[in-house]
């Protein structure tokens, strides 16, 4: 899995508002004012750096529920390679202010929100993250933030940016990282070999060298902690309900295309009937969609990093 279109990031956005842990915003909402206090300037602005950004589904979630705790001014620098998805940001984030009764004004490279208690902006850059960790600005005391992106990255990459953050003294939070995990109702007996295949398929290379894939958030967890963060995670799973037909079959014909791809891998016979087993496992995955019979639940990791 690796699509980035704006009409997937769109019909993704509910399952991960849904799956997000609250827990954990609550917990940086509370140090990050414990932080200003301490420093004497609680009224001080929050920049937060959105790695990866999209159209800003991240945003739309965090910015509210920092919002009631912070009550101070919010700085986003959201980076993206895809300029399609940077240019759908501002207006998409503006639909969603205004229906929430939000005043907004557009700005050069990005938006203006009034907030409940002091205005956001939010500023658009083009970067490409491949280009590694020790190429983004990153001022200290920043936010890091990102949502589904650990998995596609590699080790590397994920210790550059662990050690520029370290040395910044610059929060993580960094949501909904996938790890493997699927359970698929009604069961079929290809599920286990078809998911195999997809996470091996997401061990490949997305960009950033070999992904770390499933294992991204044990490997986060490590790493930061031998750099001297505190490190707390928790579930962020999808769930997924027999109605939401159009976000299963995305996802399924995803698994379908990645497990076909990883299937090229095997001998020629082998191959052959590998191939066919999977067409028909995406066949009877959709009857059960389209019937309205068919539960998900994708396995996700939140994880916050704070500095010690």
């Amino acid at each position: 899995m690796g699509d980035f279109s704006a009409d997937w990031l769109a019909l993704r956005e509910a399952a991960d508002t849904r799956a997000r842990c609250a827990h954990l915003v609550q917990r940086l909402a509370g140090w990050l004012s414990q932080r200003a206090a301490q420093a004497g300037n609680p009224t001080a602005p929050l920049t937060v750096l959105d790695l990866g950004c999209g159209a800003g589904a991240n945003l739309r979630y965090l910015a509210p529920r920092l919002s009631p705790c912070l009550n101070v001014p919010q700085r986003w620098i959201c980076l993206d390679r895809d300029r399609e998805l940077l240019a759908a940001l501002p207006r998409r984030t503006a639909e969603w202010a205004g229906g929430l009764g939000l005043p907004t004004a557009a700005q050069a490279d990005g938006l203006r929100i009034q907030g409940p208690a002091a205005p956001w902006e939010i500023h658009t850059r083009t970067f490409d993250l491949a280009r590694g960790a020790d190429a983004i600005d990153l001022d200290r005391g920043t936010l890091v933030s990102a949502s589904a992106l650990l998995d596609l990255v590699s080790e590397p990459w994920l210790a550059g940016l662990i050690g520029r953050c370290h040395a910044a003294r610059a929060p993580l939070l960094l949501a909904l990282t996938y790890d493997g995990r699927v359970v698929i109702e009604p069961g079929h007996p290809l599920d286990q070999r078809v998911i195999g295949l997809v996470n091996t398929h997401q061990r490949r290379d997305k960009g950033f060298g070999p992904a770390l894939g499933p294992g991204a958030t044990v490997r986060l967890a490590q790493l930061a902690e031998a750099m001297g963060f505190s490190v707390e995670l928790a579930d962020s799973d999808w769930l997924l309900d027999p109605n939401e037909t159009a976000i299963q079959s995305a996802l399924t014909e995803g698994w379908a295309a990645a497990a076909l791809e990883q299937a090229d891998a095997h001998p020629g016979s082998q191959r052959k009937a590998l191939k066919a087993s999977i067409q028909q496992w995406r066949a009877v995955r959709q009857a059960a969609i389209d019937g309205r019979r068919s539960r998900i639940r994708v396995g996700h990791q939140d994880a916050l990093l704070l500095p010690k």
